[in-house]
């Protein structure tokens, strides 16, 4: 999924009223109902009832469909706004800290997740796990405000946060510690277990988070994370 699309859901996402925010988002793309409700192949007034709330919260399955029609029905006219959105995203922080994001088509155990990355299991726990983020550890500790950080969960919080390059793991615990939002899992890249932090440990343990440690190399972590089905 493009960085626009993540960008734009997490917005949705995060809003108390997700039905103002989804029409904001169709009129900044210039797009009008009738035209949407056609390529999503629903009538007009499901598209109306979401916006105005007289449905209840739309699902994270319509949301993505949602966003996804407006950045195809933009593309199909030339891309402008697209285009003039990932200009804006270059200079946002969160998307710069984000090296890969993926959602999952169905969750997969930990136990298959860990598998799959080569990791070892430093806390107990058992998640199913619908997506993934890879993130650049020093530019999101360094620059993201709390609002931003958000953004790093993508359409839920019911996936693994991957810090690539850490020293320690203190940061990005300390960091999900005092967030409301918390991760299914969390990931530390490019360190042995032995020299993990003793307090990043005991924070996994009380948010009840399972941590987990690779040592593959960035490339070949998102390559084996982009086979995830």
């Amino acid at each position: 999924m493009e960085k626009v699309a993540i960008y734009i859901i997490g917005d949705i996402v995060l809003s108390e009223c997700p039905g103002s925010v989804l029409k904001k988002w169709r009129k900044l793309f210039n797009i009008q109902q009738t035209e949407l409700a056609k390529y999503l192949n629903v009538s007009p007034s499901v598209i109306s009832d979401y916006e105005t709330g007289r449905r209840k919260n739309p699902g994270a399955s319509f949301i993505r469909k949602y966003v996804l029609a407006l950045i195809e029905i933009d593309k199909n006219k030339g891309g402008k706004t697209v285009k003039a959105l990932k200009r804006m995203l270059e200079k946002s922080p969160s998307m710069r800290a984000i090296l890969d994001m993926k959602e999952y088509p169905k969750p997969i155990s930990l136990e298959e997740f860990v598998e799959t990355i080569d990791g070892t299991l430093l806390t107990e726990g058992d998640a199913q796990i619908y997506g993934h983020t890879v993130i650049d550890s020093l530019k999101a500790i360094k620059e993201l405000s709390g609002e931003e950080f958000y953004h790093l969960y993508g359409w839920t919080t019911e996936r693994a946060l991957i810090f690539t390059n850490v020293s320690s793991g203190r940061s990005p615990l300390v960091a999900i510690r005092v967030s409301p939002m918390k991760p299914r899992v969390i990931v530390l890249q490019g360190i042995l277990k032995n020299r993990v932090d003793k307090l990043a440990i005991e924070l996994a343990k009380i948010d009840k988070i399972p941590l987990v440690v690779t040592n593959l190399d960035i490339e070949e972590l998102i390559k084996r994370l982009s086979e995830i089905e």
